[in-house]
Formats: C-alpha cells, structure tokens, sequence
C-alpha cells in the first residue's frame, strides 16, 4: 500500500505548487483533475495574451517606422515638387495686375491710351492760347509803337523835334527849342486840365497816355529837370 501511494505521489506530486495531494476518492481525483486542467487552461491562456501582446506591440513598431518612412518621403515629394505648385487666387490676382500695368505703360509710351489722347489734347490747348497771347501781345505792341511814331511826327511838325540835322545839331536845336518853351510850376500844372497836359507833352515829346493824375506827374517831373 506504501508503494502504491509513493507512485500516485509520484506521478502527481507538486503540479500544483502546494502540498501533495492524496486522493481518498474518485470525486476527490475527479476534483484533482479539473483543478489541473483548469490551471492547464488558465497557464495557455496567459502564453497567448502574452503572444498577442507581443505580436500587437511588434505590429505597432513596424506601423510607426512606416508612417516615419511614409512622413519623410512626403516631405521630400513635397519639397520637390513646391516648384510646380498652382498659385493661389491672391497670386493670380497679383500677377494680372502686374501684367496690366506692365501693358498700359507700354500702350502709353506709344500714345494708344485715352490718358495719353487726353493730355496731348490739353497740351494744345495751352499752346495755342500761349501763341494767342503772344500774337495779342505783338499787335498791342505795334499798335503802341504806330502811336508813338504819330505822336512824334506830330511833335515834329510843330517844332519840338528837328530831324534834318545831325545829331549834334539836333541836340543844339532840341536844346534851343526846350529853351523856348516857357517852363510850368506845379501849382499851374496842378490847374491843367488833360487835354491842356497833353498838348504840353506833346511839345516836349513827351508820352500822352495815361490818366489825370499819370500826365500830372509826367508832366511835373519833365519841367523839375529842366
């Protein structure tokens, strides 16, 4: 009977890790056994949860080193071909305007824009009224000078000038009829009325436009240097 018991000791000593088992019935091995199989069970299922963790943490290690491949191949494609990127509609609207500037100031150099139409257009208009006021200007002056040859003419034919000498006798002549014409003070110019004035300038040869008040000066300041 020892022997008998050391060989059931034998065969199921220590399986479990506790103290030996010594079965007293079949429900006691029938209990023993499901016990073990049970443990058996438990001990696969560890492995493979263990498996799959290792089997999920391998696959995860090779799904980040793809994605790292996958990100730098990206940023390389991306880098090369920034070239030939399509603009954007900011870029376009810029560009267009730059390219319509571009294409006005060149139709301008050639006088093909209405800006250009327009300002040749005043630019006559100031010439022609430049060349109008210098031709108005002109007549005035001639028509003054027309005057002043009558009024000289005048002047000469009553004797106040004598052309028919030469020069120094004409001072000496202009000199001697000055003599003969009798001097006026201020308080009898101041009298004059302008017509008298003017026929008083005219003997002296002296200019005849003007006002009251221009003949009166004229006229005064002509006989205080004489």
């Amino acid at each position: 009977a020892e022997d008998i018991d050391k060989a059931k000791a034998k065969r199921g000593g220590n399986r479990g890790g506790g103290s030996r088992f010594q079965a007293q019935s079949a429900e006691d091995i029938e209990r023993r056994s499901a016990r073990l199989e049970e443990f058996d069970q438990r001990r696969a299922q560890r492995r493979a949860d263990a498996a799959d963790e290792d089997e999920e943490e391998k696959e995860k290690d090779d799904t980040e080193e793809k994605m790292g491949e996958m990100t730098l191949k990206g940023g390389k494609e991306k880098e090369e071909d920034t070239g030939d990127r399509p603009l954007t509609r900011k870029q376009r609207e810029l560009a267009e305007k730059e390219r319509a500037a571009a294409d006005y100031q060149r139709r301008h150099k050639l006088g093909l824009t209405e800006e250009y139409k327009k300002d040749m257009s005043k630019l006559a208009e100031v010439r022609a009224r430049r060349e109008a006021s210098e031709a108005r200007a002109k007549m005035e002056k001639d028509a003054a000078d027309a005057i002043e040859d009558e009024r000289r003419n005048k002047a000469v034919q009553l004797g106040a000038f004598d052309e028919d000498s030469d020069d120094e006798g004409k001072k000496k002549k202009s000199k001697k009829k000055t003599k003969e014409i009798p001097k006026l003070d201020k308080i009898t110019i101041k009298k004059m009325k302008p017509a008298q004035m003017k026929e008083e300038l005219k003997l002296r040869g002296l200019e005849i436009q003007g006002n009251s008040k221009q003949l009166t000066e004229r006229l005064s300041k002509y006989e205080a240097s004489r």
